[in-house]
């Protein structure tokens, strides 16, 4: 039996606010707040399935919050109860996907059944939601285990049969080992991206040095961008330098900003500077590379992750686009910050700001 659904009812008349909460108190969770702030604050420790919504509030417009409401989970529902109502509101309203509209006096069975609607709608987003998260996981978890036998056993053939093999052969082998490494890895991304999207990691903070974290990633690539004959360079800071944050979730942005920027790369460098940041307590990580570029709405793409940012001048480097989007969303888990600067054809530039509470007592650079 599903839980009952929760409604928050947001108007600064006490009159109305009252009579849809005890209009609605029998049949669901009822929250109300008098402003978009308060709202806020509820919507940051209560699940929230729909949204009554006053449009002139004082402090923060109805529109604004109705932004915020959105940004923070597009699939709430949202109703707007108001006495006020334009054209422009209206539109504003269906852009950012309003459920439906109601005018003040309103009708207690007609703002009944938008309710019922509203939830029901609702319910079945999050289903839906929860069956992609349960698939994706399946399927990694699926793939792993035979991509892991795959892996090892073609490793040791390759080793047991080293004397023998032509060298046809044994580049059959390393295509063997090189493709799984690159599958499971895909795999590994999915599985880690469902993960974020679920809110299901955590983080593990403890002091490490930054530089040796650095310099794990960069030779991690080292041999790729020898093979493409790009220069890989970095830029460590002078002096002290540690941090406190998780180092592995620091480690997987550093791995899939280096992996995007090899693999967009054909010829010249690509570069990582570590560096304090402006701002006290947070450090600085630029990566630059002179690689295909991109658009601005490129970027957007890229960001958002499951495609590459062009089906044409990209189609021709492997891999899902993953990267960017898991770095992105490890970003926001460490509270940092992720800047792009791009052009076609003139590179790409990557800041990551990651509040690290670096310390005097510090590590230095290697």
């Amino acid at each position: 039996m599903e839980e009952r659904a929760s409604l928050l009812i947001v108007d600064d008349e006490r009159g109305p606010a009252e009579s849809l909460r005890m209009i609605f108190k029998p049949s669901y969770n009822v929250f109300t707040a008098s402003g978009g702030p308060q709202a806020l604050e509820i919507l940051q420790t209560t699940p929230i399935d729909v949204v009554t919504l006053d449009l002139r509030m004082p402090a923060m417009s109805g529109i604004e919050l109705m932004e915020r409401i959105k940004a923070y989970d597009a699939d709430i529902e949202i109703i707007v109860v108001t006495g006020y109502s334009s054209l422009d509101s209206a539109i504003k309203g269906l852009r950012y996907g309003v459920f439906d509209y109601i005018s003040k006096p309103f009708d207690v069975p007609q703002i009944s059944d938008l309710v019922r609607r509203a939830v029901a709608r609702r319910r079945a987003k999050l289903r839906t939601r929860r069956m992609k998260e349960d698939f994706l996981a399946n399927l990694s978890h699926e793939l792993r285990t035979p991509l892991s036998a795959i892996i090892g056993y073609s490793a040791i053939l390759a080793e047991e049969l080293q004397p023998v093999v032509t060298p046809e052969q044994r580049n059959a082998l390393d295509r063997i080992q090189v493709n799984s490494i690159e599958l499971l890895n895909l795999v590994e991304g999915v599985l880690l991206l469902n993960a974020l999207d679920a809110g299901e990691i955590t983080l593990n903070i403890r002091p490490f040095s930054l530089g040796e974290t650095v310099t794990r990633a960069i030779d991690k690539f080292q041999p790729l961008a020898h093979q493409k004959g790009l220069l890989l360079r970095t830029e460590l800071a002078t002096g002290a330098l540690s941090a406190i944050t998780d180092e592995e979730k620091v480690e997987r942005v550093l791995w899939a900003l280096l992996d995007n920027a090899v693999k967009f790369t054909d010829k010249g460098w690509v570069a990582i500077a570590v560096r304090r940041a402006p701002q006290p307590g947070a450090v600085e990580i630029e990566l630059t590379d002179t690689g295909i570029g991109m658009q601005r709405e490129e970027i957007m793409r890229a960001l958002e992750g499951l495609s590459q940012a062009d089906s044409s001048a990209r189609r021709r480097f492997r891999g899902l686009g993953l990267g960017l989007r898991i770095a992105t969303r490890l970003i926001e888990l460490l509270g940092g910050d992720l800047r792009v600067r791009s052009e076609a054809s003139q590179g790409t530039q990557f800041i990551v700001t990651i509040p690290a509470r670096a310390g005097a007592q510090n590590t230095p650079l290697h």
